[in-house]
Order: C-alpha cells, then structure tokens, then sequence
C-alpha cells in the first residue's frame, strides 16, 4: 500500500476538502433551485410532494424516478466528472463508485428534498389546488 492508498470513505473526505470546494456548495445549490422549480410546478398541477409519490401514492414509481432522473441527469453527469478530476488531482487516480456516490448526495438529495419542501410550501401559501389527472 502506497502513502497515496486511501480507504474509500477516507478519499471522498480527502477530495472534499482538497481543491473545489466550492462544488460542495454550487452543485447542491443548482439541485435545490431545480428541484424547488419542479416542486412549484408539481403543486400548480395539484400533484403529491414527490417523495411522497415516489415512496407511497404513485402507482407507476418506476416512470416517475425516470422522470426525475432525467431531469437531473445534466447536473448529476456535471457532478461526477468534477468529481473524478477532482479525485485525480488530490489522490493521483480515479474511483468511479466514489464519484457516483458524491454525485448522488451533491445533486439528488438535495434535488429531492427540494422538490418536496417546494411542494408543501407552495400548497401551505397558496392552498390546495385541483387534484391532477391520472
């Protein structure tokens, strides 16, 4: 094992406090704006937080996270290649679970819970609006 040799969780934390930092806030900070923009659309249209329809109410789970996935996909990508240059630059090599690991916690939670606060809020301001279509 060489001084470069790191555990995984040792060299998520080691590139997250080496160089672009400012990723760590940037990135979340795209997600939350997306997902608060789809959260308000969502509840215009009368639809259920998205986590809610995600884990409970929507009979077609599947197509709903292809949904979001899809709308987050650009952000996601972003992350997880800055991730793996930021990985080469601090550890001298690539992980790409690593990356994809800090892409899922930098962009889809906050995507997430962005969406679904949005949606609450929204209803709570504005009222309840027509239950959508199926």
């Amino acid at each position: 094992m060489t001084p470069r040799d790191v555990g995984f969780w040792q060299g998520i934390m080691e590139v997250a406090h080496g160089r672009g930092q400012l990723r760590l806030i940037l990135q979340p900070l795209v997600s939350i704006i997306l997902g608060a923009r789809l959260g308000i659309a969502d509840a215009k249209q009368g639809k259920d937080p998205f986590l809610m329809r995600l884990f409970v109410t929507s009979p077609d789970r599947r197509l709903l996270a292809k949904t979001a996935a899809t709308d987050v996909l650009i952000p996601f990508l972003v992350a997880i290649v800055l991730d793996g240059v930021l990985q080469y630059f601090t550890l001298g090599y690539v992980r790409p679970l690593a990356a994809v690991v800090v892409g899922a916690v930098l962009i889809w939670v906050p995507y997430s819970l962005a969406r679904a606060f949005a949606n609450r809020i929204y209803r709570h301001l504005h009222g309840p609006a027509p239950a959508a279509s199926p």
